[in-house]
């Protein structure tokens, strides 16, 4: 395990909210020079602390929507488990990979958006690794509060961000051009503007123009990072809770939010889960400690609860895997 200081802390808790300001900026929040940002930020990536630097986009405006399986191996071997985990990595619709463990092994989030390449990509899962891949769940997202990991600089109230989708939103268009930037930011949101319209064979002054209306219409929601979290000592842990009394579901929800670890609470489809939330922990002890709480604070409003948590993540990546077509021209771009 890595360790690092309060200014590294700092300087992970800033570039989670904005990876795209400048290191001045960065430097003078944490109260260092920019030179110095500058030295944290690259040795942290070297450390494999900071893995990559990410664009959120609002999936929901583009026509897609985040659809979760969750997996338990059967029959399986390392070889076998490797070409599975291979197959998930490279597909162009998968945006999330992960071995998990808990109730279930292995997780795999898409982005969907047509109903007919979401059917043929299930089937092609089936048809490949029917032997090996048990479905034992499966979530569609409808909408996701995300936080701003509080904890990072000590403070002990969570703060709500904007919503990164939500099922039902108005579509906008985007022509070629903008998905372009996308993919260039998606790979790099800190690459500056003028590698992006090198790379475009455009200028900054319209790769600014078209970045602006991204953010304007809601397509881009924010810039921030993926860390490793296990190079710090932290892991993901998901909690599900399961209400007797339902009319106490929002006091919950409202108690849970005061958590400075809490990532993310979301709700979904399919899978009729009442509560489901993340923490960002460091050991099973904490969140047993959170799930205690919880029963003690609210006796006789809980059913059950279940917990799985993610211990090697493969793949993260928030892109879309091609533009769907829309009649609703919001987002009209010109150069």
């Amino acid at each position: 395990m890595e360790k690092i200081d309060q200014k590294d802390s700092k300087i992970l808790f800033y570039l989670l909210q904005d990876s795209r300001q400048s290191l001045k900026i960065i430097g003078k929040k944490v109260g260092i020079s920019h030179e110095l940002a500058s030295y944290r930020i690259r040795r942290m990536i070297k450390k494999g602390i900071i893995t990559n630097f990410i664009v959120n986009i609002s999936v929901g405006k583009l026509g897609y929507n985040c659809i979760n399986f969750y997996y338990k191996f059967n029959n399986i071997n390392p070889e076998i488990k490797e070409e599975i985990i291979n197959y998930f990595i490279n597909n162009k619709y998968s945006t999330y990979v992960s071995s998990i463990e808990g109730i279930y092994d292995f997780q795999v989030e898409f982005f969907m958006g047509d109903p007919y390449e979401y059917e043929a990509v299930l089937d092609e899962v089936k048809k490949k690794f029917h032997k090996y891949l048990i479905i034992e769940d499966s979530e569609a997202w409808i909408r996701g509060e995300y936080y701003n990991y509080p904890f990072l600089i000590d403070q002990n109230i969570n703060r709500l961000k904007p919503y990164l989708y939500k099922w039902g939103e108005k579509m906008v268009s985007i022509d070629d051009f903008d998905y372009k930037i996308l993919l260039e930011l998606s790979e790099d949101s800190r690459k500056p503007t003028k590698d992006i319209a090198n790379n475009l064979n455009s200028t900054i002054s319209i790769i600014n123009y078209r970045i602006k209306k991204l953010i304007k219409h809601g397509v881009i929601v924010s810039y921030t990072i993926n860390v490793d979290w296990s190079k710090i000592g932290y892991r993901w842990f998901h909690l599900r809770i399961n209400l007797s009394d339902y009319n106490k579901k929002n006091d919950i929800l409202n108690y849970i939010r005061q958590n400075p670890n809490l990532i993310r609470i979301l709700k979904g489809v399919i899978n009729f889960v009442d509560i489901h939330c993340t923490f960002l922990l460091k050991n099973i002890e904490d969140l047993r400690k959170i799930s205690e709480d919880i029963t003690l604070k609210f006796p006789n409003a809980i059913t059950n609860y279940q917990f799985y948590s993610g211990y090697k993540l493969y793949k993260h990546r928030y892109m879309i895997p091609k533009i769907i077509e829309t009649n609703n021209p919001l987002c009209k771009s010109k150069n």
